[in-house]
């Protein structure tokens, strides 16, 4: 994802900034991220789909923004697509146990496509501290060593049967610790 926040709004800064999100109702079009990437005010967001012979870039726009957690829902129009095969990964929280091996798939460093592999060590952290205003409230994360770091935010973490049992959302400076919502 490539993010231009056009102006400050509540927690976020004016400027552009790249992410990830992936696809979970190809069908209509809705892209999961984290909030952070996406930002809550007045943007201009495209998704870069890569994987296939051909990337396609397309338009996409805030569905929904969680006002407490650190995730939102982006759309695009599936019928822009014209190289890029309809597919979506499955949500399962559920799935997120402690000693699951995972995959996490997203634009780590903002390279176009990485795949970092960890081991899910906790389900009960706090939520992470990040810079500025912003503060997760009320909920758990879940904690690996996979080396995420900038870009990685809104990946999918995949589980064995290639199934999102969380949303990749922060790493810790200086470790190879990255913290996902499950």
């Amino acid at each position: 994802l490539q993010v231009t926040a056009v102006r400050s709004f509540q927690d976020d800064h004016a400027g552009a900034h790249g992410g990830t999100g992936f696809v979970v109702d190809a069908g209509l079009g809705l892209l999961l991220t984290n909030r952070h990437v996406c930002t809550c005010g007045p943007e201009r967001t495209t998704a870069t789909f890569v994987g296939c012979p051909a990337m396609e870039e397309v338009a996409v726009r805030i569905a929904y923004v969680d006002p407490v957690h650190d995730f939102a829902f982006l759309r695009f129009d599936p019928d822009e697509l014209q190289q890029t095969p309809r597919a979506e990964v499955a949500l399962e929280p559920s799935g997120c146990h402690v000693g699951e091996e995972i995959r996490v798939v997203g634009n780590d460093s903002l390279e176009k496509l990485q795949i970092l592999s960890g081991t899910v060590a906790r389900i009960d952290r706090n939520p992470p501290e990040v810079a500025g205003d912003y503060h997760d409230e009320n909920t758990f994360y879940a904690l690996a060593s996979s080396g995420t770091r900038g870009g990685s935010s809104g990946s999918p973490v995949l589980n064995k049967r290639g199934r999102a049992i969380a949303l990749n959302a922060a790493a810790t400076n200086g470790t190879m610790h990255a913290f996902y919502l499950p």
